[in-house]
């Protein structure tokens, strides 16, 4: 059997960073993040995943998911991130660490292909900060929960 095909990559909201690459993987697998649970509106795991991660790539991927939901501009969303270069490189280390994970514990079965932007300081943003004085650059993501400390950067 050959290997199947998985894209790599963080969707707004979408709770997981894994999708089937190809239809063979796409059969298998079904669609939507295939690393992502499901919850019921108690948060109890209503569906698992087709793929289960270990805890630390689920601990990494999900602080990771986090992080990236914070990365467009929260007043409106077309302008400016206000993320600083700093932040932007812990969270493109913090997604080549997890690829490097998910490599080792999924590449016998399949071939991930990264397609997850790495983050940049917009080049507007300086300016954007001097017409909008009450705000200032994003230097660091409070995680969720006390559990997410453990994997600050």
């Amino acid at each position: 059997m050959s290997k199947g095909v998985l894209r790599f990559f963080f969707d707004y909201g979408a709770g997981g960073c894994l999708w089937a690459g190809d239809e063979a993987t796409l059969a298998r697998l079904d669609v939507g993040p295939v690393d992502a649970f499901t919850f019921d509106l108690e948060g109890r795991v209503s569906v698992r995943p087709p793929l289960e991660l270990s805890e630390v790539a689920q601990t990494l991927r999900d602080r990771l998911d986090f992080q990236h939901s914070r990365y467009l501009n929260p007043i409106y969303p077309p302008d400016p991130s206000l993320w600083s270069q700093a932040l932007c490189d812990r969270f493109n280390d913090g997604v080549d660490r997890l690829l490097a994970i998910l490599r080792v514990e999924l590449g016998n079965q399949y071939e991930i292909r990264d397609e997850q932007i790495r983050y940049v300081e917009d080049p507007e943003l300086g300016e954007y900060l001097t017409q909008n004085p009450t705000l200032s650059p994003i230097t660091e993501i409070e995680p969720r929960s006390h559990k997410e400390k453990s994997w600050s950067t």
